[in-house]
């Protein structure tokens, strides 16, 4: 499975996940051609990808998933984080580390998401 994170989510947590062997991109510092977009956008062009968003912005994103099946569509897939058990701080980049490498084990098919969303703990 292959990975962008979006931009409220620290690069460093995906510098670190690919010194692990794992493809991963932080809109923040690898993917300034995705800064801005429209979430609609950004899930279009993540399917074209097969890179599933990683996200805190649940409100925006989970209504394009169900929009999107509704429609007969698709995306690449979408991972939830909440910041009551994912703080998105320096001191907890190492949870989300282990987490994401635990999950991408799990799920390493790069059609592992697709049309599927998943909360983090």
């Amino acid at each position: 499975m292959r990975l962008l994170l979006d931009e409220m989510i620290s690069p460093r947590i995906a510098l670190a996940l690919r010194d692990l062997g794992w493809d991963v991109h932080a809109i923040k510092k690898d993917r300034a051609d995705l800064q801005a977009q429209a979430d609609a956008d950004i899930v279009r062009l993540m399917k074209a990808e097969l890179r599933v968003i990683v996200t805190n912005n649940v409100n925006d994103f989970m209504p394009i998933h169900n929009l999107l099946l509704r429609q007969g569509d698709s995306h690449a897939g979408m991972i939830f984080t909440f910041d009551s058990t994912m703080p998105r701080n320096k001191d907890s980049n190492p949870t989300w580390i282990k987490g994401m490498d635990a999950l991408l084990r799990e799920h390493p098919s790069d059609n592992a998401m697709v049309n599927r969303i998943l909360h983090l703990p």
